[in-house]
């Protein structure tokens, strides 16, 4: 190689080295970093009802590091997708969109072509079971109720590992329909679980199963349930033959309670809350607690002629919360509802002047009325009488003076935010609240107790001195008697024995019922529990389960409010409460609007020419008489009223040809008279029937005759 060729090779390899070009020196070349956004966190599962998700965005390489963020492309989100704030929370959306993978965003405002992403798994919502009822079932077919929350379409029951049945009512409301087999005996667990996409099963709940087989016969179960519910089902009458009374019993006093929304205060009416009253009345399932209840209304009797529908609705839910309490609770709380104060006057009743004296209208009616009645009771129910052969009064207007100043210095529940004053507005949330200087501190003599003289202390508070007047009365012995012999009436029967009132009045007195296999109660005076289960399991209850040993003289007519709602429930008829609450009201019994503090009838009121008391018979005229028809017959061939439907289809199926009216009249002697018609009432009904033409166009005539029939008739009007 010659000497010039050696020197281009070391210059090239010289311009290698320090770069060479056009003769001058050139420094080595850069980039500049582009600008970038990550989310975090990158790829959550989220959940309908789950907290918000917070997205955090770390902006790199550019000094302005504002976003925007989006949902799929939509600035802010949408309802169906997601929704997402300005700082990056986002919501999931209320229901699982059909793609449950969506993408969060955030965008550079400078740049928006410069996002960061992340995808988004929607997973349906975990369920969560808070109750099942009933809680007993027995061996064989059996349907249950769950109660809970995120609930959706195609949500599945399990009974243990055994898939149910499912019905889906509402995101808080399942039904579940299967078949319990005796290895099942114990203690069974209830699930749901959510279709997908997510796992989702739920929290569980126990349901108690028995594995006793058909203890109870029909006619017995059927009656049993007209006592102590709203009426027979077809699927209480096999729940109650499954599992026996006193399981039924147990398992009512475990259910979870209905209730009552607050009215806004702008509505006047009281129908709203009627409605309420009949659509728990027919749906819910703490029947026997909503049955009390109502007993307890007609006891405790508040009414809408005085009280706003925002009072009725807070009172009715106190009734139902005290149903299965102790009396002496009940006796507080009702003392201080503000809806008793407005009606009978305690609130607002203050210290009176001298001279002067205090209200008495709520400790007149809460002796004769509410507690003890108007003379003094043996421990049976009947009279105690003087050496004259008179009757002794329980108080005198002494003792109701006494009673009017212990009872004074009471006002308006304070509302939140609002100071207590002398007399606060009227306000229907809460109980009632002292205004100590309105309250009389003057001494109190107050009824005897045990033969000895009781005296409330001067210089007591409104607390004291209504605590100690409530103990007062709580120990009279009349008592007893007299509380257990309405609550029987009401439930059971119009004109129970001596022997019977004694029995429950004991059971009032000691706290306790052991019978039937059970213990209930806690053992203190006046355990609701306990005297509830004594009254319906009772030997003179029970006598009428059987036609060999059913009694004439037990039972009591169906006053509208039962009669409406044991022909609705017995039916399956839908209802959103207006026509069965205007129906009642057309046969003189509008639902907590009784016209006098005496309730729409009193307990005492005997049926014209005869020696029994029927209460309810006091509203038995002419005219509701030919309501009561009139009804039957709109139901039947018509209708009560928009909002209540009901289908006879079963019936009509069963009445397809003259062969099958037998088991069609069968069907409906069991459901509704307890297997008791007379052989004279069979052979009319049944030449009624017949004498419609068969065929597959009159089958639901022939069957709604037979229907009509029945439910018109005394024998099914006079519950027995």
């Amino acid at each position: 190689m010659g000497r010039s060729s050696r020197f281009i090779l070391v210059l090239l390899f010289l311009c290698t080295l320090i770069g060479c070009g056009g003769g001058s020196t050139q420094s080595e070349s850069t980039t500049t970093p582009q600008p970038s956004v990550v989310i975090n966190p990158p790829a959550p599962n989220v959940r309908p009802g789950d907290p918000p998700v917070q997205f955090t965005a770390t902006v790199a390489n550019t000094s302005n590091t504002a976003v925007t963020w989006s949902v799929n492309g939509t600035t802010g989100g949408s309802a169906a997708m997601g929704l997402i704030s300005t700082t990056g929370q986002y919501t999931a959306p209320a229901t699982v969109p059909t793609s449950n993978v969506v993408t969060v965003q955030a965008a550079l405002v400078s740049t928006p072509t410069v996002q960061g992403t992340s995808s988004v798994t929607l997973l349906n919502p975990i369920p969560v079971v808070s109750s099942v009822s009933p809680q007993i079932i027995g061996v064989g077919a059996f349907t249950i109720q769950v109660n809970g929350s995120g609930f959706l379409t195609g949500a599945q029951v399990m009974f243990g590992t055994t898939a149910l049945t499912t019905t889906f009512v509402s995101a808080t409301e399942l039904t579940a329909t299967g078949t319990a087999v005796a290895a099942q005996a114990g203690s069974v667990s209830v699930t749901v679980v959510n279709p997908a996409p997510g796992v989702n099963n739920s929290t569980t709940s126990a349901v108690t199963q028995v594995s006793s087989v058909t203890v109870e016969t029909v006619a017995a179960a059927v009656r049993f349930l007209e006592q102590s519910t709203f009426g027979p089902t077809p699927a209480l009458v096999t729940q109650v033959q499954q599992i026996g009374f006193p399981e039924f019993l147990t398992s009512q006093f475990a259910t979870s309670g209905s209730t009552y929304p607050d009215p806004a205060s702008t509505v006047t009416s009281l129908l709203p809350t009627q409605q309420v009253f009949f659509t728990n009345a027919l749906n819910n399932p703490d029947q026997l607690r909503q049955r009390v209840a109502f007993a307890l209304s007609e006891m405790w009797v508040t009414s809408g002629f005085t009280v706003p529908p925002q009072g009725m609705a807070p009172y009715m839910r106190l009734l139902l919360q005290d149903a299965f309490v102790n009396y002496r609770t009940l006796m507080n709380d009702v003392t201080l509802s503000p809806a008793m104060g407005r009606y009978l006057d305690m609130v607002n009743n203050d210290n009176p002047p001298t001279g002067q004296h205090a209200n008495e209208n709520y400790a007149r009616e809460l002796m004769q009325l509410f507690t003890l009645g108007l003379d003094k009771l043996n421990e049976d129910g009947t009279l105690q009488l003087d050496s004259s052969g008179n009757p002794i009064p329980t108080y005198t207007q002494a003792d109701v003076d006494s009673f009017a100043l212990a009872y004074t210095g009471w006002t308006y529940p304070t509302q939140s935010g609002a100071t207590l004053a002398k007399h606060n507005p009227a306000y229907w949330i809460g109980p009632m609240v002292p205004f100590e200087s309105n309250h009389n501190t003057a001494a109190k003599v107050l009824l005897p107790v045990s033969g000895s003289a009781v005296t409330l202390p001067a210089g007591q508070s409104a607390e004291n001195d209504l605590s100690g007047a409530l103990d007062n009365i709580f120990a009279q012995p009349s008592l007893p008697p007299f509380v257990c012999k309405q609550l029987i009436q009401h439930l059971v029967s119009s004109n129970p024995s001596s022997a019977y009132v004694k029995r429950v009045a004991d059971v009032f007195t000691s706290g306790t019922f052991s019978g039937g296999g059970v213990t209930i109660g806690s053992g203190q005076r006046g355990d609701m529990q306990a005297v509830i289960a004594a009254i319906l399991l009772d030997s003179e209850a029970r006598r009428g389960d059987s036609t060999a040993t059913a009694n004439p003289g037990d039972g009591h007519l169906r006053e509208p409010v039962l009669y409406i709602a044991n022909i609705l429930r017995a039916f399956g008829a839908t209802t959103d409460g207006a026509a069965p609450a205007n129906s009642a009201s057309s046969m003189s019994q509008s639902v907590m609007d009784s016209p006098s503090v005496f309730n729409f009838f009193p307990p005492d009121y005997g049926i014209p020419g005869t020696n029994l008391l029927g209460p309810e018979f006091d509203l038995e005229t002419t005219a509701t008489t030919l309501v009561r028809a009139n009804f039957i017959n709109s139901f039947v061939y018509g209708s009560i009223g928009t909002g209540t439907t009901v289908s006879f289809t079963t019936y009509a199926n069963l009445a397809a040809n003259p062969n099958a009216t037998g088991q069609l009249l069968d069907t409906l002697n069991a459901l509704l008279l307890h297997n008791s018609m007379t052989a004279d009432a069979r052979t009319s009904i049944l030449a009624a029937v017949n004498a419609v033409p068969a065929g597959s166009t009159q089958n639901l005539a022939r069957a709604q005759a037979a229907i009509y029939l029945i439910l018109s008739s005394s024998q099914y009007q006079v519950e027995q």
